[in-house]
């Protein structure tokens, strides 16, 4: 049974997955002619793979849902202004300044809403409608959402410096190497820059091994007696 190695790189907000070729290429009008000189070079993968590829990643979002029980269905659709501004319209009589009252709220972060899902910035709410900072493209006529959609109200972004970023204890511990490393580099303090830069990542990386699952071995070098 073949075994395929694959890997992973990071471009912007994108993750691409390669896999390392181990086919013999002589093919004259490539760049790699001759006799295996295009193994072991990642590449797109080269065979469609159903099961068996599993991706672990941490996100960290800039906002938080203080309280899921602070939400409402009461969205119909959605159109845009005169100014292009994303606009939301409630269903039926429902009044956003009454039940909920939204009249005071900043954030809202939108589920089950297609390419709307996540965080909104308002701009001013009447009684039947919600307009947001998004800027969309689209027609002025309602478009309605094809699933039911849940509005969050009870959001808190992370907008200033007085947020609080939700980090493990351990990673909050490393975080204080990684300011230092800063003030010493703004001091032009080389020396205590390394220092704390390598007791930060000794830091993270020591939180990142806990977070691997399965049994660990260990075993002696390729050039070791066996």
């Amino acid at each position: 049974m073949a075994v395929r190695q694959y890997g992973y790189y990071v471009k912007g907000n994108q993750v691409a997955i390669v896999e390392k070729d181990t086919q013999f290429d002589n093919d004259v009008n490539s760049k790699d002619y001759g006799p295996g000189s295009d193994r072991s070079q990642w590449k797109s993968p080269l065979a469609t793979v159903a099961d068996g590829l599993e991706i672990q990643y941490v996100y960290s979002p800039n906002y938080f849902i203080e309280s899921t029980d602070t939400s409402t269905q009461t969205v119909s659709g959605w159109d845009q202004d005169n100014d292009g501004n994303f606009r939301l319209r409630a269903s039926g009589s429902t009044d956003w300044t009454s039940s909920p009252n939204l009249s005071s709220v900043t954030y809202i972060v939108l589920q089950n809403a297609g390419r709307f899902n996540g965080l909104h910035k308002i701009s001013s709410v009447t009684n039947n409608r919600i307009v947001t900072t998004t800027k969309v493209s689209a027609s002025t006529s309602e478009t309605l959402f094809e699933e039911t959609v849940t509005l969050y109200y009870d959001v808190n972004a992370l907008d200033d410096e007085s947020d609080t970023i939700d980090l493990p204890n351990y990673l909050s511990k490393s975080l204080v190497y990684y300011v230092k490393a800063k003030v010493a580099e703004d001091m032009m303090n080389l020396e205590a820059k390394e220092y704390f830069m390598k007791e930060f990542r000794k830091m993270v990386e020591k939180y990142n091994n806990t977070r691997v699952a399965g049994p660990r071995m260990q075993s002696s070098g390729p050039f070791a007696i066996r």
